[in-house]
Order: C-alpha cells, then structure tokens, then sequence
C-alpha cells in the first residue's frame, strides 16, 4: 500500500521535535545567522557589481569628457585658425585612443563594443579633417599673403593713373575694405559684396591685365576659404556625432547603474524585511519548541500539586524532556501506589480506631452499667426484702411500723426509678450531635452520679468541689459527658484499691 506524500515542513517540524534542546539551540542560532551571513555575502556580492559598474561609468565619463575637451579645442582652432591648436586636438585625440584602446573586452561589451569600434572609426576621421583643415588653413594663410600683395600692387597701379579712370582710388580702397570684412568675416554677405565689386572691374576693362593677378588671387581666397568651410562643417558633424555617442553612453551606464542601485536597494531591503521577520519568527518557534514541553510538566505539576495525580506527561519530543518525562510519570506512577497504600492503611488504621473507640466504649459502658447495676440493686434487694416482711409480717406489726416499710419501699423505688432516668437520659444525649449551651455544672454532678455507687463498692471515696451557681459553656452533651466518664474512669482505673477522688 502506497503511503501519502508527507508535507515538508511537518518532516521538517517533526524532525526538529526529536532534536536535542542543545541541537534545537544550535539549529536556532545558526539558522538566522547563516541568513544573516548569506545576507552579507549578497551585499558583499552587490557593492563588488556596483563598483564593476561605477567603472564603467568613469569609462564612459572619460570618453565623454576627452569628446569635450576635443570640441573645446576644435572651437578655439575653427575661431582663431590657429595652426598651433592642431596639436592640441592632436593630443586629446591621442588620449581619447589610449583609454578606449586600453579598455579591456569586458569593460567593452558591457558599455557597447558595436559602439566603440565605429567611435574609433569617427575619430579617425575627425583626426584626418583636422589635418585637412590645417593643411587648408596654411593653403589660407598663403592665399591671404598673395591677395594682400595684389590689392598693394593694384592700389600703387590706380596711384600711377595707369588704369582706366573708372577705377578711381576710392573704388579701390572699397574694394580692399570689403577684402579686409571677408577675410574677418568669412560669411556668404561679404564674400556676395566683394564679388560684385570685382564684376565691377570686369565690367569697366575686360581686358585690364593689371588686374587679373589681383581678381585671380581673390577667386583663390574665396575657393579656399569654402573648402574650408566645408571642411569645418564636415569636422563639426563628425564631432557632434561623438560627442552625441559618448553622451548616450554615459548617459546610459549612469541610467544603469542607477537601476541597478534601485534594485539592489530594493532587494536589501526584501532581505532585511525577510531576516527581521523570518529570524525572529524561526527563534520564536524554536524556543517554543524547546519551552513546550518545560510549560507541559510545569501545567502538569501544578495540577498534580492541586491533587490530581491521574495526569501524566505526554511523550512527544524525544529531547531531555522525554527522560524527565519517563521519570515524572515513573515517579507519579510511584506516588499513586502510595497514596492508594496509605489511603489503605489509613482505611485499616481507622477501622482498628473505631474498634478501639468502640471496645473503650464497650468498657466505659460495662464500667457505667456495672455500677448501675450495683445500684438498681441495693434498692430493689431492699423492696424485695421489705415487702417479704410486709407480706409475712403484716399482721404482727403495728400500724406505723408498715407505714415505715412501705415509705422506705417507695423511697427505694424512687432511688432505682431516678438511676434508670439517669441512664435514659445518658442514652438520649449520646444521639444528639448538636452543639447547645450547657450547664458544665450539672453535667459533672450527673456524670459523677453514673459511676458513685461503682466507686463506693471499692471504698473510694469522692470529695466535689463544685460551685452552687450554674457555669455555661458551648457543646454537646453527650460527648461533654462520655469525657467526663472516661476521666473519671481513668482515675478509678489508676487507683488500686482504696482511696479519695477529690
């Protein structure tokens, strides 16, 4: 017959029941503290990922902020056209190639590998503009020489009146002011105005040869300085381009890490709930395991203390409690047969008592009744003998002699009469158990007259000492009486022979 799958946690529970206290102990004990020190470990675990993480977040910062010391530098060199600036983008390129080259394969496929090579890619590029722009820029620097130059020449021409008059010095100089705004300028409106200007000489002397060094010189400049402009352009897409990927990557380790904190956050916060809910709870219900069946003896003792000794300990757990159990129960088992024998002994001892209270009794009243006895029959052997001589002698005797006998065989009577009274009421009163107001006085004076004529056929003689008034106390007669017969008694009994009670 197959059996039920048992419920874990009763297997569990059942074992923990036939542990040890010092194994329950140590099992309550070690359980939180292992939660306690696993806890540690997974907090150990996650400040170790958390800090793997933060460096990726300065990896992806650095990148970000070589990026933006690149464009810092790509600024000042597109303002000022500065050659020696080129060097300086130089070397924050170089140093944005050694960390990204420098970054290790893990470091890599968790910031974004698909990312970085083509960020390599872009800098590379970005470096070749630079060194293009330079090259323009030098290529500027000459041109700009070559059209001061010309303009010099072409004013010294319009001085020696060798041109036509149309080109008047004034034109000139215009001309040689919107070449000065263009060169600082750089824009689409003073390059469009220098242009007219110089159609204008065009226009006047097509065929001015003195001129055409310096209109060349300028088409130059203005084809320079578009390529240049083009290739700035070019150079400033491609760095808003990085400094966009470097961004997102920075933005995205710090959007990471940040989750990553929440949820380590939350999950150490579910582990300290859980250890301050589960430690306790499991410390609680070891303890209990362990005082319940203490709590079980110290119930069962008290009742037993109150008198029911029918209880026994219940065997359970099989812990130091199941001996102490055994042995309690062994030792009520043990109790019980001792009391049962004392309550048989005491049954015995109380039946030999009440036989010895009834023999006492039975002698007491022998005592009492043989004294009675002696004094029903003085009076009644004195009857007897007078109403012989009455009935023998009745005739021979005066009148007053037969008075005489017949009043002392009434007196006689009158004695036995009050004797049997004396008896009936000593009867009447040993029935009642109720506790009255008695006159002790009386009671000791009918009391001494039950036992007078005993004490009288031994020659002991009885002195009273009892006081004419009444004395009250509480009590019942008959037991009041039977102690003062039994005292009197054991007075009679303790002297031999002759003597006085007094």
């Amino acid at each position: 017959m197959n059996s039920l799958p048992l419920n874990p946690l009763k297997i569990v529970l059942y074992r923990l029941m036939k542990l040890k206290i010092w194994h329950k102990m140590i099992v309550g004990i070690s359980i939180p503290s292992l939660i306690a020190v696993l806890g540690a470990i997974l907090t150990y675990g996650y400040v170790n990922d958390v800090k793997e993480k933060q460096s990726f977040v300065q990896f992806a910062d650095d990148m970000k902020e070589n990026v933006l010391e690149i464009r810092r530098n790509e600024k000042n060199f597109l303002h000022y056209r500065n050659i020696d600036q080129i060097e300086t983008i130089k070397n924050a390129i170089t140093s944005f190639l050694d960390l990204t080259g420098k970054v290790s394969l893990e470091t890599a496929n968790q910031v974004g590998i698909e990312e970085i090579n083509p960020l390599k890619e872009s800098i590379q590029r970005y470096s070749e503009l630079v060194n293009e722009l330079g090259k323009n820029f030098q290529k500027e620097i000459k041109i700009t020489g070559r059209v001061r130059k010309e303009g010099e020449k072409l004013e010294n021409i319009v001085l020696s009146n060798k041109l036509a008059k149309e080109i008047s010095t004034s034109f000139v100089l215009r001309l040689r002011l919107l070449e000065t705004n263009y060169m600082l300028l750089h824009n689409d409106k003073s390059q469009l105005e220098l242009s007219k200007t110089l159609s204008q000489i065009s226009n006047v002397t097509p065929f001015c040869y003195d001129c055409s060094p310096y209109i060349n010189s300028i088409h130059d400049l203005i084809t320079v300085y578009r390529h240049s402009d083009n290739l700035a352009k070019s150079l400033q897409d491609n760095g808003d381009s990085i400094e966009e990927v470097t961004k997102t990557i920075s933005d995205r380790e710090r959007e990471q890490i940040s989750a990553y904190i929440s949820m380590t956050q939350r999950r150490l916060l579910i582990g300290l709930f859980l250890l301050c809910i589960l430690g306790p709870l499991f410390v609680y219900k070891t303890a209990s395991y362990i005082a319940a069946p203490i709590k079980r003896l110290a119930e069962i003792a008290r009742k037993i203390a109150d008198g029911d000794i029918n209880l026994r300990a219940p065997l359970k757990e099989h812990d130091e409690t199941f001996s102490l159990a055994v042995s309690f129960n062994t030792m009520l088992d043990n109790l019980q047969q001792t009391q049962q024998s004392l309550n048989e002994s005491l049954e015995l001892v109380k039946e030999k008592q009440a036989q010895l209270v009834e023999s006492e009794k039975r002698a007491s009243m022998g005592f009492l009744v043989s004294g009675i006895a002696h004094e029903l029959n003085n009076p009644l052997n004195n009857i007897s003998l007078r109403a012989e001589i009455v009935s023998e002698e009745i005739k021979a005797f005066p009148n007053e002699r037969i008075k005489n006998y017949v009043k002392d065989i009434v007196n006689q009577s009158k004695r036995a009469h009050k004797i049997i009274n004396n008896l009936l009421d000593f009867a009447r009163t040993r029935k009642s158990s109720d506790m009255e107001k008695q006159d002790i006085v009386r009671i000791t004076e009918d009391s001494l007259n039950l036992v007078t004529n005993q004490f009288a056929i031994n020659n002991i003689k009885i002195i009273k000492h009892l006081p004419d008034i009444p004395f009250n106390v509480y009590g019942n007669r008959s037991k009041l009486e039977q102690i003062l017969v039994s005292i009197i008694n054991n007075a009679f009994q303790a002297m031999a022979g002759t003597g006085t009670l007094t």
